[in-house]
């Protein structure tokens, strides 16, 4: 971008730079009108503000590009953001959607059912019952070796009997999982359909595909609800043609021409582009990348931050250098005119007293722009780190909601698999075969240490991992309340808190009931390796080349995870009732000084995601905190 273009983005830039022009220009006027009048008796003084006056044009060629370069700094780190956090959030999500696949592909009465021993009836009553605990998907297709479709559970998508998709073919000639979005004649309503595809075997042999539809749209408005203010907006590209966007239709945008860049200001507007970090490995389709945008003259009108008064951040010295250089002009400018009336006195030249008067004029000018102009440059530098603050803490806990929201689905899900409804129903149950089902399902989901099946009595029968817990009994109210509970869709936590079954660290176990014909014959347990997840979530999001650190605390200050390294889990942080009050669904910020240290803490509450937390009745109220030195 040139300078006409880096102006246009910011108008109070362009004004800044035509007063610094004016003031220049009326300052070289006034020392030419002086020295005509009284270049004999103040030629030093002229001299001295003829030198002031270069020093204030050399201030003025390092503040303005200064004042530019952070104002762009700030929003295309905003954009970028937007951007990042946009396509990563998505990933994640859809890393989850490859395990899923897997392992339902897996799933004895789907295998029932394409063998002929089950009616396609109770096997979609089963996939719907999926739908209800992972309502990510919209459809679930069933389709036998020769591509016909065997069964779908979607009443609204009607599938003709010629419908037929290569990505069936394609899965059953592949070890692992197909990902395709496309448009498919299996989705005919559909311009494009996000496909995840993998084969069913039994003893080694195909029997068929398992492909389920990721609401991808819906998702993507997600996103982009949670993330973005009214004048910003973000599309998702393949590198051919947009896919999803928040605005209200893809035909609204302004693509730039430029797309390949990372930065493009074009058609008014500024471009930020970002690929995915990954999340595990995993990638998704390598083609997607965000583009964020938005308009900068709007973006550049918003309110000063209200609490930032008085509030300086640490400068580098580039710019305090400038800053002297300024205190410099102004106090030169004091001294001419000081120096100005002390002549026109002893000298009694008084044809200064027009020239010192316009002096004064201009000076008090030069001071409010100059002051002016470096709180700008200040205040952007405070606002990047507020927004900094606020967006890295948001993100940590959106990140969290929706991963535990998994943690919801999965023990729910699980609890369902007709081998531990079997054996938990015989009087001797094989530990072996639950054992061997348990570890497979861990292989695939590997953010648990554990998975452990219990009996009615709260004994554990099987373990994917520690076979040495085997035998024991497990306590706890959610241990109790699964035991005792009669809704299919419930699921418990337990508290934040040691357990011997995560090497007495604090974890939450997600905890669901088995049944086999409604009657409760035990529970499923799965631990969550909280200590790398959560520390993962808090490194992801908190924003690079910042000092400082991030946490998710309770209501009462006690650590759930932190990159503080002295601080543990479990241990009570020292917090302002303010911070630990908070109950808004925005995130906001607080300035507050920590073990010595000034620091700008950004805050947000978790919220919940989908059902988890909004319609299931888990309370548990988390504070995602980032802190960054200032």
């Amino acid at each position: 971008m040139n300078d006409s273009q880096l102006l246009e983005l910011f108008p109070f830039i362009r004004n800044s730079v035509e007063l610094f022009d004016n003031q220049n220009r009326f300052l070289k006027k006034i020392i030419l009108t002086g020295k005509i009048s009284a270049l004999e008796k103040a030629a030093n003084l002229f001299s001295f503000t003829e030198k002031t006056i270069e020093t204030f044009t050399d201030l003025k060629d390092e503040l303005i590009p200064l004042l530019i370069q952070e104002n762009v700094k700030k929003h295309t780190e905003e954009l970028h953001s937007k951007a990042q956090i946009s396509i990563d959030i998505l990933i994640r999500n859809l890393f989850e959607r490859t395990a899923d696949v897997g392992f339902l592909a897996t799933d004895n009465v789907i295998i029932e059912f394409l063998r002929g021993d089950k009616s396609a009836e109770m096997l979609k009553k089963r996939l719907v019952e999926y739908t209800l605990k992972y309502s990510v998907y919209h459809e679930i297709i069933i389709a036998d070796t020769q591509g016909r479709v065997a069964l779908n559970i979607n009443s609204g998508n009607v599938i003709s009997d010629t419908a037929h998709d290569p990505i069936i073919e394609e899965a059953l000639a592949t070890d692992g999982y197909i990902e395709r979005y496309a448009y498919s004649p299996l989705f005919s309503s559909q311009n494009k359909s996000l496909m995840f595809a993998q084969r069913i075997v039994e003893n080694h042999q195909p029997m068929g595909v398992l492909i389920l539809c990721f609401r991808f749209e819906d998702e993507m408005e997600r996103i982009f609800s949670s993330l973005l203010s009214p004048s910003e907006h973000v599309y998702i590209t393949d590198g051919k043609q947009i896919i999803a966007t928040s605005e209200s239709s893809v035909g609204a945008i302004k693509k730039p021409k430029k797309s390949n860049d990372k930065i493009t200001f074009e058609n008014g507007n500024l471009y930020v582009s970002a690929s995915t970090k990954g999340y595990e490995g995993y990638f998704g389709t390598p083609s997607w990348k965000s583009v964020s945008y938005i308009n900068a003259r709007k973006s550049s009108q918003k309110p000063p931050v209200e609490d930032t008064i008085g509030v300086k951040c640490t400068l580098d010295d580039n710019i305090k250098s400038i800053i002297r250089k300024a205190d410099d002009v102004i106090e030169d400018l004091s001294d001419v005119i000081i120096n100005g009336e002390l002549i026109a006195s002893k000298e009694q030249v008084y044809v200064l007293t027009p020239v010192l008067d316009n002096l004064r004029i201009v000076s008090s000018a030069i001071l409010t722009t100059i002051k002016e102009t470096v709180n700008n440059l200040e205040n952007t530098i405070m606002e990047g780190l507020i927004y900094d603050a606020q967006s890295a803490a948001k993100l940590a806990i959106e990140i969290m909601d929706r991963n535990l929201y998994e943690r919801a689905n999965d023990c729910r899900w699980w609890a369902m698999t007709p081998l531990f409804e079997q054996e938990l129903g015989d009087a001797t149950s094989d530990t072996k075969r639950m054992n061997d089902v348990l570890s497979y399902i861990n292989n695939l989901y590997t953010v648990y240490t554990n998975l452990f099946i219990y009996n009615r009595d709260a004994t554990i029968v099987a373990s994917s991992n520690d076979q040495s817990i085997i035998g024991n009994k497990i306590s706890g109210d959610y241990i109790s309340r699964t035991l005792s509970n009669q809704i299919g869709q419930n699921y418990f936590v337990s508290a934040f808190e040691p357990t011997p079954y995560y090497q007495n660290e604090a974890t939450y176990i997600y905890s669901a009931t088995i049944r086999q014909n409604e009657k409760i014959v035990g529970g499923i347990g799965i631990v969550f390796d909280s200590y790398p997840q959560f520390q993962a979530m808090l490194q992801d999001s908190f924003p690079a080349g910042k000092k400082g650190f991030s946490c998710f605390v309770d209501r009462k200050g006690y650590v759930i995870s932190t990159t503080h390294p002295s601080i543990r889990p479990m241990e009570q942080m020292e917090l302002d009732e303010v911070i630990l009050r908070y109950n808004d669904r925005q995130s906001t910020h607080r300035f507050l000084i920590y073990e010595g240290k000034k620091y700008l803490v950004g805050i947000a509450l978790s919220y919940g995601y989908r059902e988890y937390k909004l319609q299931d009745n888990y309370k548990n109220d988390i504070l995602s905190l980032t802190f960054i030195e200032y």
